[in-house]
């Protein structure tokens, strides 16, 4: 019988999802009593500030893989462990099950790694769905040797990672990015009072920045292909991941998070402008101050900010100037006193900033104008 690549994929992917749900379930159950754990997630959207309203269930992998990425507010991450190996695991699944629902046409190579990523992840776990799980991937592995014509070991070892040099930096990288005065020498850390939104059954806290755990998922040859149609469909699925994860997030951060997906650190000029293009192509928002919005989020309507301290990996002029302004706008409601440079100190703090760098300060400005934006 001919291997067909995308049907092993959907194959490891539908027996992962059976298995993922009693393993979420036993692990939150002392936490959640009669509530399934889809709960959750419908918490946190509320949270995020989702506009979906979407309704969850409990065999629906985008769903799973969320639960194992993603910080459950007052539970953490109940399912990692301090390498972050199912985070990093989950994000990669989380990219192949976006390929597969937007039929990408999988190559034998990626159907044995994607079924390697599920083994891996149901071994991390104790499974007992791991033989099923190793049986799947087996047959991508011989199909994968046949193809290449050497044996099984060696078709293995090849594929298990991709064939670029991890932390290849590219000449003239552009917008080398941020003011390294933007450090802050001491820590600063948000006023308790910002992080404090409402009671729920994963806790009262507000959610903080969380950075993607980048995962890398192919080599640079694909970002050559651009724009053929196989490296288009990987880019912009890689990138929809990271935008849904981090969003709203800058333009410029999402092309460095895309482009290390694919083994650069730093992207030249030309190499940048063809992975911006992919990412407005891919049917995310980026407004006009070059911020990418996840599909779920209506940018008018949100509501919602995410502080951070001085350690996060995310510079100020990174936050985009709605966020910056909804927090100013959350503190004026508890700090009715504050003056107006009182209030932009407060903001500042609770973004884990005290400086104010050239660059702080005009991001700053135009996100305090918006203020009388919303009522």
């Amino acid at each position: 019988m001919t291997f067909k690549p995308n049907l092993s994929v959907k194959e490891g992917l539908d027996h992962l999802a059976k298995r993922l749900d009693p393993i979420i379930g036993s692990r939150l159950v002392g936490d959640l009593g009669e509530h399934q754990w889809t709960v959750v997630l419908e918490i946190l959207d509320d949270k995020k500030g989702y506009s979906t309203g979407r309704r969850y269930w409990v065999h629906d992998l985008q769903a799973q893989l969320r639960m194992i990425t993603e910080r459950l507010g007052d539970f953490g991450y109940p399912f990692d462990d301090k390498q972050r190996t199912v985070s990093t695991l989950g994000n990669e699944l989380r990219i192949v099950r976006n390929q597969l629902a937007h039929m990408h046409d999988f190559s034998v190579e990626e159907a044995f790694r994607a079924n390697d990523f599920s083994v891996r992840l149901l071994d991390h776990f104790g499974d007992d769905g791991l033989d099923t799980a190793k049986h799947i991937r087996h047959q991508a592995l011989v199909a994968l040797a046949s193809e290449a014509g050497v044996t099984e070991q060696v078709a293995a070892a090849t594929a298990a990672v991709p064939s670029a040099v991890r932390g290849e930096t590219e000449i003239e990288p552009v917008n080398p990015g941020v003011d390294d005065s933007e450090t802050e020498p001491e820590p600063v850390t948000p006023d308790p009072a910002v992080l404090v939104r409402g009671p729920s059954v994963i806790g009262d806290k507000r959610l903080v920045f969380e950075p993607w755990v980048v995962v890398q998922i192919g080599n640079v040859d694909v970002l050559d292909d651009l724009p053929k149609k196989v490296a288009k469909e990987k880019v912009r699925a890689a990138a929809v991941e990271i935008a849904s994860y981090e969003g709203p997030i800058h333009l410029d951060r999402l092309v460095q998070a895309t482009a290390q997906s694919f083994g650069l650190q730093r992207v030249r000029s030309s190499r940048e402008k063809k992975l911006a293009y992919q990412i407005r192509q891919a049917g995310l928002v980026v407004d006009a101050d070059k911020f990418v919005w996840p599909l779920e989020i209506d940018p008018g309507n949100w509501r919602e900010f995410r502080p951070n301290d001085s350690t996060a990996d995310r510079p100020f002029i990174h936050i985009s100037p709605v966020e910056i302004a909804n927090a100013a706008r959350f503190i004026q409601t508890k700090r009715k006193d504050l003056n107006k440079d009182e209030l932009a100190v407060a903001v500042l703090q609770t973004f884990g900033r005290r400086r104010r760098t050239k660059q702080v300060a005009v991001h700053l400005a135009n996100a305090m104008a918006r203020l009388t934006a919303h009522t």
